[in-house]
């Protein structure tokens, strides 16, 4: 999606900016991104909704394992690899309560990235940018 934000960049602009005597970093930097700035930011908060909701990968990489770490490279899990792997164990109602109690601090914390990327998207296009 970057990419493809990236080449709506008028063909007039980038060429403007070379006959200017501007370089390739020049014209990345000065015309390239921050026309398609809105695109760039967008695929990136893309990129965090789908890093926040995969749960296998994850849960072969982190190791499954309910603890706290102590350091970076100890194992742990995540919460949606903790709702996957025991939602059909859950066997008595504390158990059912504290698995959707983790389901809606994961929707809090997807709502809370989708509302802060809405607002800041918001505010730039009141401003015209």
């Amino acid at each position: 999606m970057t990419r493809d934000a990236m080449n709506t960049t008028p063909d007039i602009l980038k060429e403007s900016a070379y006959a200017l005597g501007g370089t390739q970093w020049d014209v990345i930097k000065d015309i390239i991104i921050p026309y398609a700035k809105a695109g760039i930011i967008g695929s990136l908060i893309l990129a965090l909704g789908r890093a926040i909701g995969e749960t296998m990968a994850v849960t072969f990489v982190m190791g499954n394992v309910h603890h706290t770490p102590s350091s970076i490279l100890d194992p742990t899990t995540s919460i949606p690899v903790t709702l996957a792997n025991e939602f059909t164990e859950a066997d008595s109602s504390l158990y059912f309560s504290s698995l959707f109690g983790l389901a809606l601090t994961l929707l809090i914390m997807s709502f809370v990235v989708i509302a802060v990327a809405k607002f800041y998207f918001l505010r730039k296009v009141r401003k015209g940018q």
